[in-house]
């Protein structure tokens, strides 16, 4: 289940007020750029096609604008994610192993240029439509891809007080990706050394960039 893991690594975020008179891809567009930083704990559970949770972890994440996220599972199995500029690298210590792939290929992937080209990829790649809520004081969107070659049949964003609060990502044979956030922390300082990644000794490198 590494592969959700991988692909959602890269997303999240949080926000300011939408434009009431504007496009949902337009209200979206300045609930995402609105933060330039953002620090979170998650929890993100894995569902089969029928509905069945069939993996959950745990851990905290950090991102900066443009394009830099660190994505760390702390639980059950260990995973770092670490993206800087035009670089991504994945370190597991289970298999104490790293690969090091573009962040661009990356992003053809996934909805990961949400993090540093909001407007382009939203209104290039997405169409962005408002959802019903069940949930008082939820606001919801459903991102589908206009590009039938994308890991995801769709994306859906939950937003309250203006914050992101859950990201539910669904593949093409019906698995849904749940991640939830918590203890948010937005626009502030975070630390270079959060999106510096140093390849431990002892590990194999796989190096997709070359």
């Amino acid at each position: 289940m590494k592969l959700y893991i991988k692909s959602i690594a890269i997303l999240f975020i949080s926000t300011i007020s939408i434009i009431a008179s504007a496009t949902p891809t337009d209200d979206l567009s300045t609930l995402l750029n609105a933060v330039q930083t953002m620090q979170a704990n998650f929890k993100q559970v894995v569902y089969d096609n029928h509905n069945k949770p069939i993996q959950t972890s745990y851990g905290r994440m950090s991102m900066q604008r443009p394009g830099k996220f660190r994505w760390e599972v702390s639980k059950p199995i260990p995973q770092v994610i670490v993206a800087n500029a035009s670089r991504l690298w994945i370190y597991d210590p289970d298999l104490e192993q790293v690969t090091i792939r573009s962040l661009k290929q990356s992003a053809g992937e996934s909805p990961a240029l949400l993090l540093s080209h909001v407007n382009i990829t939203l209104k290039n790649e997405y169409q962005v439509a408002p959802m019903p809520s069940k949930q008082p004081g939820m606001s919801w969107f459903t991102l589908v891809p206009k590009s039938a070659d994308s890991m995801f049949a769709s994306i859906q964003m939950g937003f309250k007080q203006h914050q992101i609060q859950e990201m539910r990502l669904q593949d093409h044979l019906g698995h849904v990706t749940a991640v939830t956030f918590n203890h948010i922390e937005t626009n502030i300082t975070l630390p270079a050394s959060l999106f510096v990644f140093k390849v431990p000794a002892g590990v194999d490198v796989i190096n997709e960039t070359k």
